[in-house]
């Protein structure tokens, strides 16, 4: 079997060889289907702002490897993290904590342990203003998506949304 290559085209001179490059690959990358294993963590989104937290995606997921993008869109240093939640236990039982941890972190600069219902999975610092990603891949269980002002002397928590993974 031969092979022969087509004629060469040349492209006209307002076309430059880069900007065809560019464009080929923001076409792949647009056409491409997205990752997630179909497990509905393409469109997930977690927002911090100077009134709170915000997730946009589902909150039942499959186990398994995922992605959030996250947000910061204040000008402090921020956190998100993805936290397990004890058997039985919510967001809600959550609450309390986060009020207790907010009055006394204003009263005297200091920090309340963590309850015993709750521990984190993982964690991803973002700079003011800017994005970054929050991978998951977690058992079945039920978990909390946490976003941290953490730029000392400011610091303020919230608790986003809770998350229930089935196998």
């Amino acid at each position: 079997m031969t092979f022969s290559p087509t004629p060469s085209r040349r492209l006209p001179r307002h076309v430059s060889t880069r900007a065809l490059v560019g464009l080929v690959a923001l076409t792949a990358i647009l056409s491409a289907p997205a990752c997630g294993g179909g497990d509905g963590s393409d469109d997930m989104r977690l927002v911090l702002t100077d009134e709170g937290c915000t997730y946009e995606g589902d909150e039942a997921l499959a186990t398994g490897a995922f992605t959030l993008d996250v947000e910061n869109e204040t000008e402090y240093y921020g956190a998100f993290a993805l936290t397990s939640l004890a058997e039985r236990s919510t967001i809600g039982d959550l609450e309390p904590y986060l009020e207790r941890a907010h009055q006394q972190f204003q009263e005297s600069g200091t920090l309340l342990e963590p309850p015993e219902l709750y521990e984190q999975v993982v964690r991803s610092g973002v700079e003011a203003g800017s994005s970054g990603l929050l991978p998951g891949d977690v058992p079945a269980g039920s978990y909390a998506l946490m976003c941290f002002v953490d730029d000392l002397p400011t610091w303020r928590v919230y608790a986003a949304t809770q998350l229930e993974v089935t196998k």
